[in-house]
């Protein structure tokens, strides 16, 4: 280093006479035309495939060459290389060095373009064989599947390497296929693309992929997201999957973005779409430990409904996997503690609470081979007050729907109260028992305790179909105590009405109109008396919809009107 005399060299003078404002990059950069060269056509004339450039660096053994020897015998020192370069720039004209200094930039520039462009393409000069990809995009997501399509690599806008119409396939049934992908691509590392070999696979993202996920073979789905997972991120975009039962389409969620990420501890995976109208939300975590999902989050926007819950080992063994969940939607919750096995969820230690009512659940919900419910809920009390205030604010169209069951919830209810709270109601208690079948409801028992004043009963159907929804009953009232009666609805100077009255008719839900077919004590009405009856009723209580149904003193005027004089 002693013979290199940097005091000589006055760096910061030269610096100094390189005087960048002089050189306009602007003009020389706009008399260069990109856009009158095509390079991808360039590129398209240029067969690659006629070389084997693997061939060529394969007979290119650098360990015959010993650079550290031949390197000892370079003696730089001996050089002073500022004093050859500034002699050999002295040696051309002015012009030409100030061209020199103007392109020098723009040469070194598109030389590092070009290297690196070579660089990125060596991948297209490899044969990629179906068999290898398949297992890069399949082995670590615990599928078969089968590449139908061509096989490319390209350099832009990163190193990928994208598969035509891929299959996957049932690992039970290889004839039956689970899903199709149109477009997959496997985004590739910049390291290491000398060598086929040692490609690294960093990324893998689906394009227009449809998924049939079969609700029978559901124990096969849990277990196959209970082995471990590939670490490579996954994206899917444009994407569906249906829920069969058997060959039946029961739902389906579109225009679908998931995202499958590994963490340190844990994997995460995260999945939007449109469900049933609405927008979904699917949150999925699991630890590393097994690789089991213990965090779930399913949340539907506009439904304003939120389910969150954990899923554990169970003690009890047997394949039985536990968990604890919680549904809300707006001021209404559901908490429980439940175990799953053979497509069936036992709800334990279940508590239930909304604006207007509180208490606690349990039964059961089966998966297959179709969707059905077996449930006990029993409130501790009910306000009647914010009830019928819900009830009222409802809109037209709620209203009108308000009945309306989904085909495909089926099940039996089992509905109590011990105690209702109201300032006028004559309801003090009630026990229900309903069946939900193909969107009808059916009131296999409905008791209500009306104070001291008696009981009533009613058993019926509510059927629905695309423009109506009808309640057809039957229904007996007991009153216990006449005088009690009289005084509640202010009845003087009237003839003794009966004790025990039967009623049967029907009640358009979706208008809230009363037609009645029969009233009867020991004996039968007349057609005339249940005519005016049934027009007292429409024109009084059902004059307000829900407002004045529920309206005390409506029903009070209704009772007057209808109980005869003593003449």
């Amino acid at each position: 280093m002693k013979y290199i005399n940097f005091k000589r060299n006055k760096f910061s003078t030269i610096l100094k006479n390189i005087n960048l404002s002089k050189l306009n990059l602007n003009r020389v950069y706009k008399h260069i035309y990109f856009r009158g060269y095509n390079f991808f056509k360039i590129y398209k004339y240029f067969d690659y495939r006629k070389y084997s450039f693997p061939k060529v660096y394969k007979y290119f053994d650098y360990r015959k060459y010993s650079f550290p020897k031949i390197y000892k015998y370079f003696d730089y020192r001996k050089y002073n290389f500022t004093n050859t370069f500034r002699n050999i720039l002295l040696k051309f004209p002015k012009n030409t060095l100030i061209k020199i200094k103007k392109y020098t930039l723009i040469y070194a520039l598109s030389f590092i373009i070009l290297l690196f462009l070579i660089y990125s393409n060596i991948p297209a000069f490899y044969k990629y064989d179906k068999t290898n990809i398949e297992n890069v995009i399949c082995k670590g997501l615990n599928i078969e599947c089968t590449i139908k399509g061509k096989v490319s690599y390209i350099f832009f806008p990163t190193p990928r390497i994208k598969v035509k119409e891929l299959t996957i396939k049932d690992t039970a049934n290889q004839n039956h296929v689970i899903g199709k992908i149109e477009n997959t691509v496997i985004k590739v590392s910049y390291y290491n693309l000398l060598n086929k070999e040692k490609i690294k696979f960093k990324k893998t993202e689906f394009n227009n992929a449809e998924i049939n996920l079969d609700l029978e073979n559901f124990n096969q789905y849990k277990n196959l997201f209970a082995k471990k997972f590939d670490s490579r991120p996954i994206n899917l975009r444009n994407g569906k999957i249906f829920f069969l039962e058997g060959k039946q389409d029961i739902a389906s969620i579109k225009n679908i973005k998931l995202t499958y990420r590994t963490g340190k501890n844990a994997n995460k995976m995260v999945l939007k779409g449109d469900f049933l109208g609405d927008k979904i939300y699917v949150k999925l975590k699991s630890k590393k430990k097994g690789n089991i999902i213990n965090f779930f989050e399913i949340k539907l926007p506009g439904l304003k409904f939120i389910s969150k819950g954990k899923i554990f080992y169970s003690s009890l063994g047997d394949g039985t996997t536990s968990g604890n969940i919680l549904i809300k939607n707006e001021k209404n919750r559901i908490s429980s503690i439940f175990d799953y096995k053979n497509n069936q969820i036992n709800f334990k230690k279940s508590t239930t609470r909304g604006d207007f009512f509180d208490g606690k659940f349990d039964g059961q919900v089966n998966f297959l081979p179709y969707f059905n419910f077996n449930l006990n809920i029993e409130l501790s009390s009910i306000n009647f007050n914010r009830l019928h205030s819900a009830l009222v604010a409802l809109d037209k169209k709620k209203n009108k729907n308000l009945f309306r069951v989904n085909k495909k919830i089926n099940g039996t209810l089992n509905l109590s109260s011990e105690k209702i709270f109201s300032k006028n109601t004559l309801i003090n208690s009630f026990e229900s028992q309903l069946q939900f079948i193909n969107g009808n409801i059916l009131f296999e028992k409905l008791l209500l305790n009306l104070k001291k004043l008696g009981a009533a009963d009613l058993t019926g159907i509510i059927k629905n179909d695309d423009k109506f929804s009808n309640l057809k009953f039957e229904s007996n009232i007991y009153v216990d105590n006449l005088k009690r009666f009289y005084n509640k609805f202010g009845i003087y100077e009237k003839e003794k009405i009966p004790s025990n009255l039967f009623v049967s008719g029907n009640l358009d839900l979706v208008n809230l109109i009363l037609r009645l077919n029969e009233i009867s004590a020991e004996n039968k009405f007349n057609e005339e008396d249940i005519s005016y009856i049934e027009k007292e009723f429409n024109e009084i209580l059902l004059e307000e919809r829900y407002v004045s149904f529920f309206n005390f003193d409506k029903l009070k005027e209704f009772i007057k009107l209808i109980t005869p004089e003593h003449n």
